[in-house]
């Protein structure tokens, strides 16, 4: 036992004589060696910031736009979608409207006209023609008509006309007094 243990001091003085020994220049020197060898091969390191993130000057600006229309189903849904332009445009908006077959094809905006601020802003927007490509109901062509507007023009409530009268549709006349606000509740309509 006793050389047992005797052995096991040795080994232990072994390591840690070992462990403190000086090193040589020798040493230090094909350390840094190997240490700036690795740092060229090594790929500089991504911040993830704004640096990073330069826009590509090539790509032409887009408008983001929601885009409100029947679905699978007999409810609204809505969807965003982009414009080939930086601003908004009441035209390129009713193009999109096409699109997604809310209107029918040859819908033209005569005259978008907005009044007032922020919630208080009324629009107003004269089209050639105001049929519902889907042949949904007027309750649901007109909140796919005032939801896509109001959102995007970020309008308090918006007239709708058609030839410069009052919309009237096979269930729905409007009157003077008939605007068209945001309805929370879209998906509901039907």
């Amino acid at each position: 036992m006793k050389r047992w243990l005797i052995g096991a001091m040795a080994v232990m003085v072994a390591v840690s004589l070992a462990a403190c020994t000086p090193t040589t220049e020798k040493q230090k020197k094909e350390t840094s060696a190997a240490t700036a060898k690795s740092a060229e091969n090594m790929i500089p390191q991504s911040t993830g910031g704004a640096a990073d993130k330069v826009p590509d000057p090539n790509v032409m600006p887009v408008a983001v736009v929601s885009i409100y229309h029947g679905g699978d189903s007999d409810s609204l849904v809505q969807d965003m979608d982009s414009l080939d332009t930086e601003g908004l445009d009441a035209q390129l908006l009713v193009d999109k409207l096409i699109e997604y077959g809310v209107l029918t094809e040859g819908t033209q905006v005569l005259s978008f006209d907005i009044e007032g601020k922020e919630e208080d802003s009324v629009g107003t927007l004269n089209l050639n023609q105001a049929e519902s490509a889907e042949g949904a109901s007027d309750e649901m062509f007109l909140t796919e008509i005032g939801n896509t507007f109001t959102e995007n023009f970020e309008l308090g409530k918006l007239k709708l006309k058609v030839n410069g009268a009052n919309y009237s549709g096979k269930d729905i006349q409007q009157g003077d007094g008939d605007y068209l606000t945001y309805r929370t509740d879209y998906d509901t309509v039907e």
